[in-house]
């Protein structure tokens, strides 16, 4: 029975601390704390725009020949460890080499799966969404008013 209430005293003595401190952490009590969860609520409700100064996030923005060159490397070097995985199994065998196969070949498998499924929603977009022509404004039509000297 004295082992159970020990036991429990040091669940308390690692529980508690944390949830007490997520507790004052979660309440606002100063302007800034509060003026930063408001702003993130107010980004989070206008998609596509941001509230704050992103400068220096600009320069990190990856064009579309970056991005093709970044998930080419990727994919090469997902399949080099597929590969090394391999001839690692094929020498020494073991279960650590089958599980490290495993591990990569799946990687592998997740990576062009998620790769296919970008193409086929660039794919989508493509045939379903078609730019619209701009839409010309026609020519005004005046209207005279007539009078008795027309």
């Amino acid at each position: 029975m004295i082992v159970l209430v020990i036991l429990a005293a040091v669940w308390a003595a690692v529980l508690v601390p944390p949830f007490v401190r997520n507790r004052r952490d979660a309440r606002p009590d100063n302007s800034v704390v509060s003026f930063r969860a408001q702003l993130s609520t107010l980004e989070r409700a206008t998609p596509g725009t941001s509230l704050r100064n992103m400068g220096h996030a600009a320069s990190m923005v990856m064009n579309r020949s970056d991005a093709k060159r970044r998930r080419r490397e990727i994919l090469v070097a997902l399949l080099a460890a597929t590969g090394l995985t391999f001839l690692l199994l094929a020498t020494f065998g073991g279960t650590i080499s089958v599980l490290l196969f495993l591990a990569s070949a799946s990687a592998l498998g997740s990576y062009v799966f998620a790769l296919r499924q970008v193409q086929i929603r660039s794919m989508e977009r493509v045939t379903k969404v078609r730019t619209l022509a701009p839409r010309v404004m026609p020519a005004p039509v005046l209207a005279f008013r007539r009078t008795a000297v027309n």
